[in-house]
């Protein structure tokens, strides 16, 4: 490395001296950084007091690193356990023990194990706090750091020390790792024909996962409504995200792309095979939903298939691509600006809902406007079209729909949200039904006038 920044350096250094004509002047003008770059990093290497600070590979990664850290948030230089972790989560599939985390003021809380795992079988509860991994001690770590100590080769052992609520001492858990399939959908049966389905992330196989659910319940006796969630869910790959979208709309746009070329748009459309169209849906989002779940609640919004409920979602209107570094990273680079079909773009205003819905009644939900403050709030009650109610909606209580939803398995009975929207879905389905069921020569009195 040394010796190749000295021969480019010597060699950028004649060029300069040589005095080149005009023409020639031109060209090297446009490699003048290039030239301070080049020498820069010389100096560095060679002249800087503390050798161990300066040297390479590392030298190099930092100053591609400086170069993209000025653009956009979302365009990142990715190191080698980065990427591969990014590769890893896209799969849905690697060596652990199934235990989903989150930090949170400095702690490493359990949100959920997963289901059938050796964090489920073991023993780890949701609202668990991990304080050592291994003997690690867990306030000395990263969350990336913590993350990658409980992953590794299946078969292997990891020590857990937990701290449990109302639990005076500290629990050990010894756990062997396996291989984990993450399946990033799961569905439930919330009452006869009404189906609920939650997407975590959009990765390889998701739209083939939500496809096989919505057949399964197609052929135990049809749907009469769908609950889509998509709330915390950060996005993922931009193909599943329009396989799903097509799902359940038989033509027309779902995402156009805009890139660099403003001349060249790219367009992903729908197309009616095997498309699920004839039941109501209801998609329910938050400020955690993201990227590719916006892509599916904006054209699903703007087709009018579906009725958009929840809080406004993040906002981030653009896609990456991830481009392999011969060192083992990776640049993941922003490409493109993405528009619903009505061409909206959500960068930095999110999707906003149909019907706003706090999590819980009676929250407060943040609401900005053009003059409002960053941190000004109203609450529930001062919005548009909220919903009146204490712990379940009033639809659900005069809809008798409460003989169902003591039915449901935790967390999604105390879920006020998906409650609301249960209802809603409720209402629209037998709406729909009674209509069907008029007068059949009224509707063909309908019919043929609308022919004539």
């Amino acid at each position: 490395m040394k010796k190749t920044l000295m021969i480019v350096s010597l060699l950028l250094a004649q060029q300069v001296i040589a005095a080149p004509s005009a023409p020639e002047i031109a060209s090297d003008a446009k490699y003048k950084s290039l030239e301070s770059l080049a020498r820069g990093l010389h100096y560095l290497e060679t002249m800087y007091v503390d050798e161990s600070k300066v040297k390479e590979p590392a030298l190099v990664r930092n100053a591609l690193k400086g170069m993209v850290d000025q653009l956009d948030p979302h365009t990142t230089l990715m190191l080698p356990k980065a990427y591969e972790q990014l590769t890893i989560d896209t799969q849905g599939k690697f060596g652990g023990v199934g235990v989903i985390v989150s930090q949170e003021k400095g702690k490493l809380i359990v949100v959920s194990p997963i289901e059938d795992t050796p964090a489920a079988r073991g023993g780890i509860k949701s609202g668990d706090e991990i304080i050592e991994i291994d003997g690690h001690v867990v306030t000395n770590l990263k969350n990336d750091d913590a993350v990658d100590r409980m992953r590794g080769e299946p078969g292997s052992k990891l020590k857990l020390k937990v701290r449990r609520q109302n639990v005076t001492e500290p629990l050990i858990l010894e756990l062997i790792r396996e291989i984990i399939q993450v399946k990033s959908v799961r569905g439930q049966n919330l009452a006869p024909k009404f189906e609920y389905v939650r997407i975590a992330s959009f990765q390889e196989g998701t739209s083939d996962e939500l496809a096989a659910i919505l057949k399964a319940a197609s052929t135990r006796g049809g749907i009469s409504g769908l609950i889509l969630d998509l709330r915390d869910n950060p996005g993922g790959l931009l193909d599943q995200a329009v396989q799903v979208t097509d799902l359940f709309i038989e033509s027309g746009l779902i995402v156009s792309t805009l890139g660099r070329d403003k001349d060249r748009v790219e367009r992903e459309f729908a197309r009616k095979r095997n498309t699920f169209s004839n039941f109501p849906v209801v998609v329910l989002v938050n400020g955690g939903s993201a990227s590719a779940s916006e892509i599916v609640a904006g054209a699903l919004q703007d087709h009018e298939r579906a009725l958009i409920m929840g809080t406004t979602t993040f906002g981030k209107g653009s896609v990456q691509t991830i481009l392999p570094l011969p060192d083992g990273s990776a640049i993941k680079l922003t490409i493109a600006r993405y528009y619903t079909p009505k061409d909206r773009s959500i960068q930095a205003k999110g999707i906003t809902p149909d019907i706003v819905v706090a999590a819980k009644a009676g929250e407060e939900v943040p609401v900005k406007g053009k003059n409002e403050r960053p941190d000004s709030a109203r609450k529930e009650s001062d919005l548009e079209r909220h919903i009146e109610s204490h712990d379940l909606s009033d639809l659900a209580k005069t809809q008798s729909l409460t003989q169902w939803i003591d039915q449901w398995p935790e967390p999604l009975r105390s879920d006020y949200q998906l409650a609301t929207a249960f209802s809603y879905l409720h209402s629209y389905a037998k709406l729909n039904t009674d209509n069907k069921k008029e007068d059949p020569k009224k509707n063909t009195q309908n019919e043929k006038a609308t022919t004539k």
